[in-house]
């Protein structure tokens, strides 16, 4: 039978218009998929329930490279932060408690910001506020992009990688013309709006600072740099333990879209999320368009000094809007599909480039037993530095795989205890139920298999990834 995200109801440029996408990637990701589905390369296989064999680049010159990268950041963004960090943040300030303000007339549990004519107001009233950090924040874009081209430039030409530098430049183009975020201002307010109401005032405000300050050169310079790497198509993927007690599939799927795309979640929730390290709020599109932009929030639980806003451009799987329904689904194990974000190369400020999907999974072949589990699957490009491309590195696939692997625990805690609070079971019985069958896996490379003998918040001793955010284990009002 067709399934829905495979209905052709609408002629291919209004599809990509509705979805945000572009021919160029449309065309990347079809040819990916008819090569198996892992990388456009057939003996790479059809498997996308496990990582792509990525092995690290060891050489002398990537080592070399590695060292040049972060003497060259250290030059540069140590006195752009000195300069730059206080004044952003307070230019910043009285937008934000404008936007603060307009958090306060939402009542817990609103699903989505209406774009009315107060929201307008709001809209363009802070528009106004912010624009003089709008001006400093092009001038470090601006700035960022001299010190790229001046160190990069530099470093091809003394090493010669002219014909490497071209190569790393094509595997950047199927990422290269997403929809501009200049135009979709809109859509950051609306998920502006979310996060401020998840996080608060300040913690947003210095989120988006070191957003605005450090995200482009992490991303152009560290991240995907062709000057200094070897740049290529990489796979990674992510699935949570089984969650065929949240039945059926669509369920669980509505319980997700209603933990990341709320607008306004109550007091219980809300509070918990906040501890998070991990925070997406995916709003929902405006009507007209099946994706809009949303904010990612990173923290460091160690150190809550490091913390971040990323930009996203996500297509809702759920969304009918232009009467279409139908958006390409690039994962073999994938069994419903709920989001898909694009991680655009000219969205400055998202660290990675790449292709992300977020569906219920069936476990594929190589991991079976976590049917109903939440897959992740990444198709990016990276290189093989140690520095952009490990599970210990600065940035790069490699850590996001590992921490994904890490956060996932936690959701599927959140989403457990969701459902069992839908089905009418009490606070207690419901967090009862989501810490006796919580359960972690081991982190690694290729396939990373449940903890089979540590099932249960008790069996992990206060070390888990649910302790270390400090959320509610006890089984109290």
């Amino acid at each position: 039978a067709e399934r829905q995200w495979e209905k052709v109801t609408v002629d291919e440029a209004t599809r990509m218009r509705l979805n945000g996408e572009s021919a160029q990637c449309m065309a990347h990701m079809k040819a990916m998929k008819k090569a198996g589905g892992v990388s456009l390369r057939e003996a790479d296989g059809a498997d996308t329930s496990k990582d792509q064999d990525w092995p690290l680049d060891e050489s002398c010159f990537a080592k070399c490279a590695d060292m040049y990268c972060l003497i060259t950041t250290g030059l540069w963004l140590v006195p752009k932060v000195l300069i730059f960090v206080i004044p952003m943040l307070l230019l910043e300030l009285p937008a934000f408690v404008l936007l603060r303000s307009y958090v306060a007339t939402l009542k817990p549990g609103t699903d989505k910001v209406r774009r009315s004519g107060r929201f307008w107001m709001s809209f363009v009233l802070a528009s106004l506020l912010f624009f003089p950090a709008g001006i400093l924040a092009i001038v470090s874009l601006m700035v960022d992009y001299l010190f790229y081209w001046l160190f990069g430039i530099t470093f091809c030409i003394f090493t010669s990688r002219y014909c490497a530098v071209w190569r790393s430049m094509k595997a950047l183009n199927p990422y290269r013309n997403g929809p501009w975020i200049i135009l979709h201002l809109p859509d950051i307010y609306v998920a502006l709006t979310g996060q401020t109401a998840r996080q608060g005032i300040f913690e947003i405000a210095w989120s988006l600072s070191n957003m605005l300050l450090f995200i482009p050169w992490f991303k152009y310079y560290v991240t995907v740099n062709p000057w200094l790497q070897n740049l290529d198509h990489r796979f990674v993927s992510q699935i949570t333990t089984s969650m065929s007690d949240i039945a059926p599939a669509e369920h669980c799927a509505s319980i997700l879209q209603e933990i990341i795309s709320r607008a306004k979640h109550h007091p219980g929730r809300a509070r918990k999320v906040d501890l998070w390290s991990f925070v997406p709020h995916y709003p929902s599109p405006p009507p007209g368009r099946r994706y809009a932009l949303g904010l990612q929030q990173g923290v460091r639980y160690t150190s809550p000094l490091i913390q971040f806003l990323l930009i996203v451009h996500t297509t809702h799987a759920n969304s009918s809007d232009g009467n279409s329904t139908e958006q390409h689904v690039a994962s073999n194990s994938c069994q419903l599909p709920i989001y898909r974000v694009i991680l655009w190369y000219n969205n400055p400020y998202h660290f990675l480039t790449a292709w992300v999907e977020a569906s219920i999974s069936t476990g594929g072949p190589s991991q079976p037993e976590k049917v109903d589990g939440v897959e992740h699957p990444m198709w990016g490009v990276s290189s093989a530095s140690p520095l952009a491309a490990g599970r210990a590195s600065l940035t790069g696939l490699g850590v996001i795989d590992s921490f994904f692997d890490y956060w996932l625990p936690v959701l599927v805690h959140e989403l457990r205890y969701s459902h069992h609070r839908m089905a009418g079971k009490s606070h207690q019985e419901a967090l009862q139920i989501a810490n006796d069958m919580y359960q972690e896996v081991h982190s690694k490379d290729g396939i990373s298999r449940p903890i089979a003998d540590k099932v249960g918040l008790d069996q992990y001793h206060g070390d888990s990834a649910y302790d270390d955010y400090g959320l509610p284990k006890q089984v109290t009002v």
